[in-house]
């Protein structure tokens, strides 16, 4: 099923992918359906975060590590937890990697942007009023990379892999890691304010009014 490793890590048959596809798939739409004590109405804003980031993906496909997945799995993890926030990151590659290429690294992509999201589900980038804080979100830049960047990593390794090469590898990706900060902080600074609104749309109006009354996303 599995041949030898390569510059993305194991080969894998078109038909196990398809398998694991579909089981992705199947955990991502139980992930939206399964129900949550927070009753927010998540669903559309969701949906269109979902395309949002899988066109912008696509596009800036051509710019090695620069991409908007990141930060907006942070802001879908702190805005509507970590269970939608895996979802997000399970569709997310399922969908830009139909373009780009699936392999058995898209497992490692997933589980990096899921483990993104689950993380700011716990160091929120909004305030205790459910503002954003675009100095959280900053910080966000930082601490999401080397998180999403070691666990894709893994995707290299196998049997015949030393951990000193390992290493050796993951110090070569270091610049690529340093482009994926810049490209962070980037789409944090120049969209996360209307990143922020388009996943309040179908909040009350009243309550994006307050928002924007307080500075949303202001220093």
């Amino acid at each position: 099923m599995l041949s030898a490793i390569g510059t993305h890590g194991p080969t894998v048959s078109p038909i196990v992918m398809g398998l694991l596809n579909t089981v992705f798939l199947a955990v991502a739409v139980w992930l939206l359906v399964k129900p949550q004590k927070n009753s927010e109405t998540w669903f559309l804003p969701l949906l269109l975060f979902v395309g949002l980031a899988t066109l912008s993906r696509i596009a800036l496909s051509f710019i090695p590590n620069v991409m908007p997945v990141t930060i907006m799995a942070v802001m879908v993890g702190s805005k509507f937890g970590a269970q939608r926030g895996v979802s997000f990151a399970i569709l997310v590659t399922l969908a830009s990697n139909a373009v780009l290429g699936h392999g058995w690294w898209s497992l490692f992509q997933m589980i990096g942007w899921g483990s993104v999201a689950a993380v700011a589900s716990l160091m929120s980038v909004h305030d205790s009023s459910g503002n954003l804080s675009m100095n959280r979100l900053l910080f966000s830049s930082l601490w999401s990379v080397p998180i999403f960047s070691i666990i894709v990593s893994f995707s290299i390794l196998d049997s015949s892999m030393s951990m000193i090469e390992f290493g050796l590898y993951v110090a070569n990706g270091l610049l690529y890691d340093v482009l994926h900060f810049l490209g962070n902080v980037f789409f944090a600074m120049w969209f996360g304010q209307w990143f922020e609104r388009l996943l309040s749309m179908n909040e009350p109006h009243n309550r994006l009014v307050q928002q924007e009354d307080e500075h949303v996303s202001t220093f």
